[in-house]
């Protein structure tokens, strides 16, 4: 069940491209570092690459694009978790704009996995596209001591953060990392794959706040 919580109205930081660097944070951004225009296997890769050939040298293997973290070891129910993968269809939240800064979006619900990364990878859209869906964080705060907040704190409302994803990026969010629940924006629906760990304990699957009033934030 979702806690709900007040919220006021922030300043949100103007929403950017996604990016490792400045999502590092809060999980990893997973994107091909080649160009589209790329079509034989390079002479020469630099060493940021951390790739190598594979398959007769008709492909590059990139070495360890995400990690996935599994600390239900730690939860208090003692019941062992497993991988999972599912399939999300994500339909668009709100009416196409060609402005952006007239793109309304409510964040209405934010959530973490406790125990678990968890990583979206979104099909069948071309890397070329841009702005296929958000990418909403916050940090954490510390304990407040109280239920559902008694060894894992609340959302930093303050510190809430926004970023553009673009259809050849996957994003995995950090184990107990807050985010808003995926967001296509668009005319289309993304369907995305997901991976993560659960042991079908639903508090300590997915944890989630309910803000009110929700916060908005112009794209």
């Amino acid at each position: 069940m979702a806690t709900t919580i007040p919220s006021r109205i922030i300043t949100m930081k103007p929403i950017i491209p996604l990016t490792q660097s400045e999502f590092a944070p809060f999980g990893e951004v997973i994107e091909c570092p080649l160009k589209a225009s790329t079509t034989n296997l390079p002479s020469s890769l630099p060493a940021s690459f951390n790739a190598v050939p594979a398959n007769q040298d008709t492909a590059l293997k990139f070495i360890d694009v995400t990690y996935m973290r599994n600390g239900y070891d730690s939860a208090p129910s003692g019941i062992p978790a497993k991988a999972l993968m599912n399939m999300f269809s994500c339909f668009p939240r709100a009416p196409h704009s060609t402005n952006r800064n007239d793109y309304p979006v409510d964040v209405k619900v934010l959530e973490r996995h406790p125990y678990t990364t968890q990583t979206f990878i979104p099909l069948g859209v071309g890397r070329k596209a841009q702005g296929v869906y958000l990418v909403v964080v916050a940090p954490t705060l510390p304990p407040t001591g109280q239920p559902p907040f008694t060894t894992m704190g609340p959302p930093d409302l303050n510190k809430v953060r926004n970023f553009w994803a673009h259809g050849g990026q996957a994003v995995t969010y950090g184990v107990g990392t807050w985010h808003m629940p995926m967001a296509v924006v668009g005319e289309e629906r993304v369907d995305f794959v997901v991976v993560q760990y659960g042991n079908g304990v639903a508090d300590e699957d997915c944890q989630e706040v309910r803000l009110e009033p929700s916060v908005q934030t112009k794209l």
